[in-house]
């Protein structure tokens, strides 16, 4: 179980079994590691903050390299320090630079196409089952698979920001061993807080969700309702048939959802759509799909209508998102 006990790793060396072999011990095992210079020589340094389930490691190579890793068990952000990072997953495009962070979903293949030379990362790796219960327990229905993050975290401001400040603050303390940092009660709340802050910064199918008015109950008709929703949201459901699913009339249900929830459940059902289809394009091949498919996959069928909601939420066309940064 779980005690909320602070744990410190340290790595630095240069030869490439010993790096490989710390990243499978504390991240996860890593399928290759390649130095791209003429000398294969590194200069690796990794100072790793282990919260239990979510662990802050500041993480340099000293050389340009690319290593991959199968399917891992956890999600990951790296916030870049320094340098750049380019990498793709499942067939997503990944860059980290600047203000851009990037982030790597849990299950899927994950390969780092360079790592510069001169890059520095912050990378927080949190669970797999710890984000998800966090997920979980704030909308109270169930999270059928990995959570869909997008690619992408904006650290220059709003929450990306606030939460990537938490995250140099929390790592900070690496040397910290008698700080307030290593007490149970905060080290809980601190890993918490960080879970939290990332489904709020970065866009995902659940965010619209999370960001509704807080609720201190939520019926379970609206419940029922909303578990529909995210079970299949392409359905081209109508509002009967969501009262239907819910157990309560048309009424009942309209005055429940703009009482718990902000908005009509049709609103609703259009915001989960956006957010699939915002993934599906950032996913997608330009050159063999197009906005049109996504929309239709999605339940819109007035291509018209779906754009102009789209640009109101992700202030960009479908057809950029598609064509990739």
């Amino acid at each position: 179980m779980d005690d909320g006990t602070v744990s410190r790793f340290s790595l630095e060396s240069d030869d490439v079994e010993e790096i490989r072999s710390f990243g499978a011990a504390h991240y996860f095992p890593r399928r290759f590691l390649h130095p791209q210079s003429r000398s294969g020589r590194l200069a690796a340094r990794f100072d790793i903050l282990s919260l239990g389930p979510l662990s802050i490691c500041d993480a340099r190579y000293g050389a340009d390299v690319t290593l991959g890793y199968d399917a891992p068990d956890a999600y990951q952000v790296g916030v870049p320090l320094s340098g750049h990072l380019e990498a793709h997953q499942a067939g997503r495009a990944l860059l980290s630079a600047g203000d851009r962070a990037v982030v790597s979903r849990a299950g899927e293949d994950v390969v780092l196409d360079r790592w510069s030379a001169d890059g520095r990362q912050l990378v927080v790796k949190i669970d797999r089952e710890f984000l998800e219960c966090r997920l979980q327990d704030q909308l109270d229905v169930a999270i059928r698979g990995p959570i869909a993050l997008a690619g992408r975290l904006d650290v220059a401001g709003g929450r990306g920001r606030s939460w990537a400040a938490l995250a140099r603050l929390v790592a900070a303390e690496f040397n910290g061993e008698t700080g307030m940092f290593d007490h149970p009660l905060v080290v809980g709340r601190l890993r918490e807080t960080l879970a939290l802050g990332l489904l709020l910064a970065v866009d995902h199918p659940y965010r619209a969700e999370l960001n509704r008015p807080a609720r201190c109950y939520r019926p379970p008709l609206v419940r029922r309702a909303v578990e529909a929703i995210h079970a299949r949201p392409e359905y081209s459901y109508t509002v009967a048939d969501l009262a239907i699913a819910a157990g309560a009339s048309v009424r009942t249900l309209q005055g429940a959802f703009r009482r718990y929830v902000g908005c009509t459940p049709m609103a609703y059902l259009r915001q989960v759509r956006l957010a699939r289809a915002h993934d599906d394009l950032r996913a997608a091949d330009p050159g063999t799909t197009t906005v049109a498919e996504v929309a239709y996959r999605w339940g819109f069928l007035h291509l018209g209508r779906f754009a102009a909601a789209y640009r109101a939420r992700y202030h960009a066309t479908p057809s950029r998102t598609l064509q990739g940064p």
